[in-house]
């Protein structure tokens, strides 16, 4: 067993490793209302040009929304957070990065295969048109 003095040591260092600021390549770092955009290490390589932070939840609704520019690549999840009155107080901002190969396809709100998604360009059309969750019953059955 290791000593108590150790093991607290061994999990402060640890909790303050895990505390330290996510490094990007491009010096950009995400402000206050942009912590949604801490991804993975080395997430970034994925991406087809370099990341933009230009995406934000403010004054949106509940919803999945495509990263037009991360060219679909990055997903966010908004979620309006309410006070006791009912007034929207912060929205938080969840940001996900698509497999490698894939797109964030807006009508069906998984990552999918370009070819096989509707055009990252068309995406923010769709934007709160389709109900995460909610099956369509299918005629054919």
């Amino acid at each position: 067993m290791f000593p108590k003095t150790v093991l607290i040591l061994l999990c402060t260092s640890i909790a303050g490793f895990l505390a330290l600021p996510q490094q990007y390549p491009d010096g950009q770092s995400p402000s206050p209302n942009q912590q949604g955009y801490l991804l993975p290490a080395d997430a970034e390589t994925l991406l087809a040009q370099p990341l933009s932070l230009g995406f934000s939840c403010e004054a949106r609704e509940y919803g999945y929304y495509a990263d037009v520019s991360n060219n679909c690549q990055i997903f966010h999840i908004c979620l309006p957070i309410e006070d006791d009155a009912g007034s929207v107080i912060e929205t938080a901002q969840w940001s996900f990065i698509c497999g490698n190969g894939t797109i964030f396809d807006q009508q069906t709100l998984t990552c999918n295969y370009e070819l096989d998604a509707v055009p990252c360009d068309a995406a923010e059309s769709l934007y709160n048109t389709v109900e995460f969750g909610k099956l369509v019953p299918d005629s054919d059955y």
